[in-house]
C-alpha cells in the first residue's frame, strides 16, 4: 500500500537529484531517483507515480518526451533546465511546468504543491479581466488582474510569503479579507520582470460574511463593465 505520493526525480546531476530528493522527503513525498533516461522510462512504464521531475536534457534529447507523452497528458510534469531550454520544453504536456536552474527551495516546494493539486479551479461563472488594482496577499502589496465569483488571478512579488498553498487576500475596496487556495502559479518568462509571479486562486473556507462581501464586490465589477 502506498502511504506517500511518489515523485520520480529524473536528472543526471547527482548533487541536484540528491538535494531534490531530500526536499521532497522532508515535505512528506516519496522520491524515486532515476539518474538515466532508461531508468526513468522503465519506472514510468512499470509503476504508478504522481509527479515526474525531469531534466530538460532527458526531455529534449533523451527521448523521454516521445516515450511518455501520452502518459503525461494526465500526469503532471516539472521540467528543470536552463533559461534557454524553457521555450523548447513548453509543449511537453498540458500539465507541465518549467523550473529554471539554479533551483530555489521555496519555489520548488511551491511548484510541487501546485503540480500535485487534484485539479484546477472549476470556474462556474464568468471571469472578468479588470484594470489592475491593489490588494494585499499575506500582508504584501499585490495586484488583482481578473475576478470571478469563485476566484481571482493575481500578480505578486516573488516573495517567500507568497508560496503557501493558502493565503489571505485583503482588498481595501471591500474592507474584508478572504482566504484563497492557490490553484496554479506561473513564473516570469525571459521577457517579463523577474521579480513577479502570477497565480490563480479559488476562495476557500471563508466565513459567510467574507463570501458575501466578495460576491457583492465581483457583481459590482461585472455590472460596471457589462
Amino acid at each position: 500500500m502506498r502511504f506517500r505520493q511518489q515523485v520520480i526525480v529524473a536528472t543526471p546531476k547527482a548533487d541536484e537529484g540528491k538535494t531534490l530528493a531530500v526536499w521532497l522527503d522532508a515535505d512528506g513525498f516519496e522520491p524515486l531517483s532515476r539518474p538515466t533516461v532508461k531508468a526513468a522510462m522503465e519506472t514510468v512504464a512499470s509503476q504508478p507515480f504522481d509527479l515526474l521531475i525531469a531534466d530538460a536534457g532527458f526531455v529534449l534529447t533523451g527521448g523521454l518526451r516521445a516515450f511518455g507523452l501520452a502518459r503525461f497528458r494526465e500526469t503532471p510534469v516539472i521540467v528543470i533546465g536552463d533559461a534557454a531550454d524553457a521555450q523548447a520544453c513548453a509543449p511537453f504536456g498540458p500539465q507541465s511546468m518549467f523550473l529554471e536552474r539554479p533551483v530555489d527551495a521555496a519555489v520548488f516546494a511551491c511548484m510541487v504543491t501546485m503540480a500535485l493539486m487534484e485539479s484546477r479551479a472549476e470556474r462556474r461563472s464568468p471571469r472578468r479581466t479588470v484594470k489592475p488594482f491593489e490588494a494585499t496577499v499575506n500582508g504584501v502589496q499585490s495586484h488583482i488582474l481578473d475576478v470571478s465569483r469563485e476566484g481571482v488571478r493575481l500578480e505578486l512579488p516573488r516573495d517567500r510569503r507568497m508560496l503557501s498553498p493558502n493565503f489571505v487576500m485583503k482588498v481595501p475596496l471591500i474592507g474584508v479579507g478572504v482566504t484563497v487556495q492557490r490553484r496554479w502559479v506561473r513564473l516570469p518568462g525571459p521577457a517579463e520582470p523577474g521579480g513577479l509571479i502570477w497565480c490563480g486562486g479559488q476562495l476557500h473556507n471563508n466565513t459567510v460574511l467574507a463570501e458575501q462581501a466578495w460576491l457583492r464586490f465581483v457583481d459590482t465589477l461585472m455590472s460596471a463593465n457589462s
